[in-house]
């Protein structure tokens, strides 16, 4: 036989975690654990039929016994959108709190900031891009395509440069986030083949693909 290793997940909610998310403010809730967005009561009925009421929790339930791969595919990236958002919006605020407290708009105050972060952007370096992206230049000459190489590369560097600068307000301020990852749980059972003690607060699970 001969094994794939497809990937490892953490499996149990990790103690490190628990730590974390103590000290950042109140737990997750039982539905954000489970996946369920946070703006969706575990409880709240989503449907009734045959008298029958079904709940968020039913359908959830439901949804990691028919399709688990789906679910967590799902779950963890209407996590990483809200997280982006949420970054987003932290990185505004403080921007804002700043330039506020610097007695500026906010646009003058991230401009004057960046301006002190930012390396001008060299030929030599326009030229190396140029090279390396050659196969998609579409028989455009290296003249040609400077100003929009350039323009590429300043715009990358003053992004760069922005977030270098709400790093440096979020070292200075009291942030916390308490919006959770979502935490998928495997069952193993007591015959499961295993290494290390049975109270180790991760639990790591190897898949693998049999042929």
């Amino acid at each position: 036989m001969k094994s794939a290793l497809c990937g490892l997940l953490i499996a149990t909610t990790m103690a490190c975690a628990d730590a974390e998310s103590a000290s950042q403010g109140p737990a997750a809730s039982a539905s954000q654990a489970a996946g369920i967005p946070a703006s969706q009561n575990q409880d709240a009925v989503v449907a009734e039929v045959a008298g029958r009421k079904i709940t968020a929790k039913d359908l959830d339930d439901h949804w990691q016994k028919t399709d688990p791969g789906e679910r967590a595919r799902v779950t963890q990236l209407l996590y990483q959108n809200q997280r982006n958002v949420l970054d987003q919006m932290i990185a505004d605020a403080l921007l804002e709190q700043a330039a506020k407290d610097a007695g500026m708009p906010v646009e003058k105050f991230v401009a004057e900031q960046t301006a002190k972060l930012l390396t001008p952007v060299t030929d030599a370096e326009i030229e190396q891009f140029y090279n390396a992206n050659k196969d998609r230049a579409q028989g455009r000459t290296l003249e040609q395509l400077k100003t929009p190489i350039f323009d590429f590369l300043a715009g990358n560097r003053r992004a760069q440069a922005r977030a270098q600068l709400v790093d440096s307000l979020k070292q200075k301020s009291a942030l916390r986030v308490m919006l959770q990852p979502p935490r998928q749980h495997v069952e193993l059972a007591s015959h499961d083949p295993a290494v290390g003690p049975a109270t180790a607060p991760v639990t790591l699970i190897e898949f693998s693909d049999y042929q």
